[in-house]
């Protein structure tokens, strides 16, 4: 039997990466978390609910209790977990919090190196290139004995899926305080080349050749999709990401947007037209979902990295200007996002620095734009 450790029991890891490996040959899962009364909360409870929310109605599955529940701090538990054979690893985190993950992930690693064994780790971060992310920062942490040993028998992935999963309603929530919510999307892609250890066998866990094809495409496309509703709804007045697509101007203005994105991802990618066509019809229709009203002013967040240079807006309107069109639309979207305001510390970090130095410094700075760049102009003149 082997383990997959799904660390960040949230909305993602509990509610869409345990739910495909239910179904994986072999299996069974360890939650990490650092939220204490939420572990215990998942110890103590006879399982947890998990609503499936598609464009034809509502599933709702009960998980029985089945797993296992660990706080960070007991040590002890974890690296008995990191002494296992073929252990799987998947971090389930927001971005902002993956420096502090491998901050407690490296004494663990560091045990494993001592043994020998491989491991996979399979990224459900939600950023460009994660998979790359973390081993620069595992890198920097770890020693050369250490290191040799994560370079030789550590395998990392990038993943690809579309699972969208805002907060649960309340009325869920009322039946069942641990319920998650989610918009059913059934697979999850990783890197086959990537892995050490022998591939799971799960039903609803793929494998790819190219898998930054495929995550690039979806972070330039959903992921740039929830963007640029954010910040060109939120000015209109416009709370959720289905008002904003229901909004006959937004909705059009965002369609040219995927088609830009399209472009530069057909040129850089090789996707076919008809494939991509279609492919942008999927990303409306899974924004169009009627029970998926994920508000706008989350999706938001954090514009230090969400404007960054191979994010979901500054990316894909690199690649469309590659292609040798005017990303217009995707330019709008990158001069609202210094328009727009929340406290978490990336976006704080990011209006101090656009009211004190202004738009250009901060196109420069944030985008890693070049004055020179026909880009920078268009953002700056949009």
């Amino acid at each position: 039997m082997r383990t997959i450790v799904i660390w960040g029991a949230g909305r993602i890891g509990r509610g869409f990466v345990a739910d495909i490996f239910r179904q994986a040959e072999g299996f069974r899962t360890v939650f990490v978390d650092i939220d204490l009364p939420l572990v215990n909360a998942l110890n103590a409870a006879d399982g947890y609910t998990v609503a499936k929310a598609t464009r034809d109605g509502i599933e709702e599955t009960f998980v029985k209790k089945g797993y296992e529940a660990v706080h960070t701090s007991d040590t002890g538990r974890l690296t008995a977990l990191f002494s296992e054979k073929d252990l799987l690893l998947d971090i389930a985190v927001h971005e902002p919090k993956l420096e502090e993950v491998t901050d407690m992930l490296v004494p663990l690693i560091g045990h494993r190196s001592r043994m020998g064994l491989a491991m996979d780790v399979m990224m459900n971060v939600n950023m460009a290139r994660p998979d790359e992310r973390f081993r620069a920062l595992m890198r920097e942490r770890l020693g050369p004995e250490e290191k040799a040993y994560f370079d030789r028998n550590v395998g990392v992935t990038g993943i690809f899926a579309m699972c969208i999963s805002p907060l649960a309603p309340a009325w869920l929530k009322e039946k069942d305080p641990l319920a998650l919510w989610n918009n059913g999307w059934p697979t999850q892609t990783v890197s086959q080349s990537a892995l050490k250890c022998p591939p799971p066998k799960a039903p609803r866990l793929l494998l790819t050749d190219d898998i930054e094809r495929e995550e690039t495409r979806k972070l330039y496309t959903l992921n740039m999709a929830h963007a640029f509703l954010c910040y060109l709804g939120l000015p209109k007045g416009l709370t959720t990401s289905l008002e904003a697509v229901r909004d006959a101007e937004l909705r059009a203005q965002l369609l040219c947007a995927l088609d830009e994105s399209a472009l530069g991802l057909r040129a850089e990618f090789g996707f076919g037209s008809e494939e991509m066509e279609i492919w942008s019809r999927t990303i409306v229709s899974l924004l169009e979902n009627p029970y998926i009203e994920d508000g706008l002013q989350r999706l938001g967040a954090d514009t230090r990295r969400k404007l960054g240079p191979r994010d979901r807006l500054t990316g894909p309107a690199r690649l469309c200007l590659k292609a040798g069109h005017p990303p217009e639309h995707l330019a709008r979207a990158i001069r609202a996002g210094f328009e727009y305001d929340n406290p978490d510390d990336g976006t704080s970090e990011v209006r101090a620095y656009y009211r004190e130095s202004g738009l250009a410094a901060a196109v420069k700075k944030y985008c890693g734009l070049k004055p020179d760049d026909p880009l920078f102009d268009l953002i700056i003149k949009a």
